[in-house]
C-alpha cells in the first residue's frame, strides 16, 4: 500500500503555532504518513531540532509586528491587512504550484488562511472560532466570515481543546455557534508532556521564575527587557527564554540572571522544572504545553491581543493563574501574590494518535 503524503504548515504569528504541530507530526509519523514541513524562520529552526529526517520546504510567514502599546495596536493591524491578505493569496499559489509536483493526499494549515487545496482535503487548525475584538458587531462579523471561508475552502477544522464545561479557550474555542464544516475538538497538545518528570522525583526549584517569551515584535523585546531589569532587583537566581530561535546572540549573563535564545522540549522542561513560578504572555498553545508541568503560572497578556487577554481574566478566574495587565506588572508584587494565589487543578485531556487515526478515516486517509 502507498504511503499517505501529508503537508503541514505553522503560521508564523507566536511560536506556538510550529510547536503544538509538534505532537500531530509525531502521531502522523507513528500512524505511517509521509510527512512534509513547509515553514521558515525560528519555526523552522524548533521543527527541524523536533524532526531533522523530514523533508522541508520554504514558506515565508505573514511577518506581523505589533505596536509598542495596546492603544495603536488595532491601528497596526489595520495597516498591516494588505500585506496579510498579499501573503495569504501567496501562499495559496505556492500550494498549488508545489502540489503539482508532489502530489499530497492531506494539507494541514494552522492558521494560515490561504494554506488549502481545492482538490485535495485540506484541514484548519485553530483554537479560534471566534475572534474577539473590542466591538461585538466586529467580532460577529468576523466569525461569519471565518466560517464561510471554512465551508468554502476546508475539509475539516481541527480544534486543539477540549469541548464542553472542560474547555481550556472557552468562548473563542467553544462557542454555541458552529461552523457547517466537520469540527473535531482534538483535547490538549503538549510536546513537553513527554518530558515531565515523575512529580515524586522533583527536587526543590533553585531559580525563583523562569519567563517564557514569544510573539511578534517590538512587545516580546519589550517584555524580555521588563523582566530582565526587574528580576536582576530582585537578587534571586532566575532565567528568561526568549524565543529567538533565529537570534543567537540575544543572550546574557548577570549575577543571577540568564537570557538564552531558546531551548530544546527536554532541556526546557528541566529549565522549567528547576523553577518555583513561570511567568508567561498567556498565549494559548504555551498554556496548553505548560499544563502537565504542574507550575504555578503568571500571565502577562501581550497589550492589545484581545485572546490572550480575554485567556488570562479566565484562567484568573478559573484559579488556574494569576494575570496582571504589563502597564500595571511589577516582578516582585506579582511573585508576592502568586505566594498567596489559590490555584486550582487545569483540566487535561491529551490528545492521542487514536483519536487521530479515527478522524482522518472521516476524509478518507
Amino acid at each position: 500500500m502507498q504511503q499517505k503524503k501529508v503537508l503541514i504548515a505553522p503560521l508564523d504569528w507566536g511560536l506556538g503555532h510550529a510547536t503544538r504541530c509538534i505532537p500531530v507530526i509525531t502521531a502522523l509519523l507513528e500512524l505511517g504518513y509521509h510527512v512534509t514541513i513547509a515553514t521558515d524562520g525560528p519555526h523552522a529552526i524548533i521543527l527541524r531540532e523536533a524532526f531533522p529526517n523530514l523533508t522541508f520546504l520554504r514558506l515565508k510567514g505573514y511577518g506581523i509586528r505589533y505596536s509598542k502599546n495596546a492603544a495603536g495596536f488595532a491601528l497596526k493591524m489595520l495597516v498591516q491587512v494588505p500585506r496579510i491578505l498579499y501573503n495569504i493569496f501567496k501562499e495559496f499559489w505556492w500550494l498549488h504550484k508545489t502540489n503539482r509536483h508532489q502530489d499530497f493526499d492531506l494539507i494541514i494549515s494552522d492558521n494560515r488562511l490561504g494554506f488549502f487545496h481545492l482538490k485535495t482535503p485540506s484541514v484548519f487548525i485553530t483554537h479560534q472560532l471566534n475572534l474577539q475584538t473590542p466591538f461585538s458587531w466586529s467580532t460577529n462579523l468576523l466569525q461569519w466570515m471565518q466560517y464561510t471561508w471554512f465551508k468554502l475552502f476546508y475539509t475539516m477544522v481541527w480544534v486543539p481543546d477540549m469541548q464542553g464545561e472542560q474547555s481550556l479557550a472557552g468562548i473563542l474555542g467553544n462557542p454555541i455557534w458552529k461552523p457547517s464544516v466537520r469540527v473535531w475538538y482534538m483535547n490538549c497538545l503538549s510536546r513537553l508532556k513527554a518530558y515531565a518528570s515523575n512529580p515524586l522525583n522533583e527536587q526543590q526549584p533553585t531559580d525563583v521564575f523562569i519567563g517564557i517569551l514569544s510573539g511578534p515584535e517590538p512587545q516580546r523585546s519589550i517584555f524580555q527587557e521588563i523582566l530582565w531589569v526587574e528580576g536582576n532587583g530582585l537578587h534571586q537566581p532566575f532565567k528568561l527564554i526568549a524565543g529567538t530561535a533565529d537570534q543567537a546572540h540575544n543572550q546574557a549573563d548577570s549575577a543571577k540572571g540568564s537570557i538564552v535564545p531558546h531551548l530544546g522540549g527536554p532541556a526546557l522542561v528541566k529549565a522549567i522544572e528547576n523553577a518555583k513560578y513561570i511567568i508567561s504572555r498567556g498565549g494559548y498553545t504555551s498554556l496548553m504545553e505548560l499544563i502537565p508541568l504542574n507550575k504555578p503560572l503568571i500571565l502577562v497578556p501581550t497589550p492589545g491581543q484581545t485572546e490572550q487577554i480575554y485567556l488570562a481574566k479566565r484562567w484568573q478566574a478559573k484559579g488556574w493563574a494569576i494575570a496582571y495587565d504589563q502597564t500595571e506588572f511589577h516582578l516582585e508584587t506579582a511573585l508576592k501574590a502568586a505566594d498567596n494565589f489559590n490555584y486550582q487543578p487545569i483540566p487535561f485531556i491529551p490528545f492521542t494518535k487514536e483519536a487521530l487515526e479515527a478522524t482522518l478515516k472521516q476524509v478518507n486517509l
